[in-house]
């Protein structure tokens, strides 16, 4: 029987590990603390880009920049309704609109008052319509004055040109000295009040002069039956006057709302809904 000497074992060298396939030399383990951290951080990784989405929405939007003052908001029988035009109804109709949600649903004016709906409107919806509206009855009885001879144009750039010379034209009075009335110098909006008044009774008059609106005798005495509360202590003799200008108003003044409802009104959203209400 052979005998062998037994060697106390050695610790393998770099070289002999390659050798016995283990390439990397001592395998490294991962610290157990940092298990737990890298799981973490996966799950908060997916957390975020799974509530990110959510999170962008929920951001308020973006304030939408008021339009040019030179862009369409309407067309009104083929009349281009600009901005600055309908800005001027607008700020006629903003008491009105203050006056309305303040009585129906008891809004105050707050930094939220435009904005919050009441019954699925808001004042800005509310306020856009009632200038729409008003801007539509004005446009077509400024068309009316135009066929019937009273106005060369009735678009607001013919009116912005007519402003800007009646008020060089007050200026160059005042300068040398003349004699004029009314105010020294109009704003955009007293001036257009100041011509749709004139033009609106010199339309009156010239309809009646051609009989589109007729004034029989027949139809003024019943006017004057109907109304007689309106002139009160008079016989229709006495008020003959007064009954004929209250019937010829009321008269003009259907004739009108009946253009504005058959009126081809086409509105450009995209710049009607951006136009600011204050």
């Amino acid at each position: 029987m052979s005998t062998s000497t037994r060697h106390p074992s050695r610790p393998r060298t770099p070289a002999q590990d390659r050798a016995h396939g283990n390439r990397g030399g001592r395998r490294r383990s991962v610290p157990l603390w940092l298990i737990p951290v890298t799981a973490l951080v996966a799950t908060a990784a997916i957390t975020v880009a799974v509530l990110l989405p959510g999170l962008r929405d929920s951001r308020p939007p973006a304030a939408v920049p008021p339009p040019p003052v030179t862009a369409v908001v309407a067309t009104v029988d083929g009349q281009n309704i600009p901005v600055r035009e309908f800005a001027l109804y607008l700020a006629q109709e903003r008491a009105a609109t203050f006056t309305h949600f303040g009585q129906k649903f008891g809004a105050d004016d707050g930094p939220g008052f435009w904005t919050t709906e009441h019954d699925g409107q808001t004042p800005t919806d509310y306020l856009r319509e009632r200038a729409l509206a008003d801007v539509t009855r004005v446009t077509v009885e400024l068309n009316l004055a135009h066929r019937q001879g009273l106005l060369a144009d009735s678009g607001y750039d013919s009116f912005l040109r007519n402003w800007q010379t009646e008020n060089a034209r007050r200026r160059q009075a005042v300068a040398t000295h003349q004699v004029i009335y009314g105010p020294v110098q109009y704003t955009e909006s007293n001036y257009f009040t100041y011509v749709l008044s004139n033009l609106a009774a010199a339309l009156r008059d010239r309809l009646t002069d051609t009989r589109a609106i007729p004034t029989p005798d027949n139809a003024l005495r019943s006017y004057f039956t109907a109304h007689r509360g309106d002139f009160p202590h008079q016989s229709f003799a006495t008020a003959h006057a007064e009954v004929r200008q209250a019937y010829v108003l009321d008269r003009y003044r259907a004739l009108i709302a009946r253009l504005a409802e058959s009126a081809q009104v086409r509105v450009h959203h995209k710049v009607f809904d951006a136009v600011p209400a204050a």
